[in-house]
């Protein structure tokens, strides 16, 4: 693929204010789901991949058989994946440089995300591909990166 046939994509996105939250009472959400009328979303146009996670009524009884579980939650898990560098346009969005002055070409920038980020429908697909990926080619311990692999929601 060459870089003319990559998709050029330009994100909408809002700030949310939540003056209850003290680390983040201001958050930007991104929109893949927003549209030109009559044109597709970039989520409609993405193929979401597969579910390729593992059936949860299963695991929660696998859960209850063992004496000791475990739970954790990986903290910006989407953040640690990168999106391969033809795909990256896709993700494009506008950005302000100073709000004091007038909006104008100059005072416009273009940016584009480097990491897979929420609200894409291929987003879950992607995270649970690259862990599975890691899990597979681990040569540390087998037996347990495949017990990982085989009780992980």
């Amino acid at each position: 693929m060459t870089p003319r046939d990559a998709i050029i994509h330009y994100l909408a996105y809002q700030v949310v204010i939540t003056p209850q939250k003290k680390t983040t009472p201001r958050r930007i959400v991104f929109d893949a789901s927003a549209h030109y009328s009559g044109e597709p979303s970039l989520n409609e146009v993405l193929h979401q991949g597969p579910l390729i996670l593992r059936n949860l009524s299963g695991m929660l009884v696998r859960f209850r058989v063992g004496r000791i579980a475990m739970a954790a939650d990986i903290e910006k898990a989407f953040l640690q994946v990168r999106i391969h560098e033809i795909d990256r346009d896709a993700t494009r969005f506008l950005w302000i440089k100073d709000l004091s002055r007038p909006l104008v070409e100059n005072n416009i920038v273009t940016y584009r995300f480097t990491k897979v980020t929420f609200g894409l429908n291929a987003s879950p697909f992607l995270l649970a591909a690259t862990i599975n990926f890691h899990l597979e080619t681990s040569t540390y311990d087998t037996k347990i990166a495949t017990n990982i692999k085989d009780n992980m929601y």
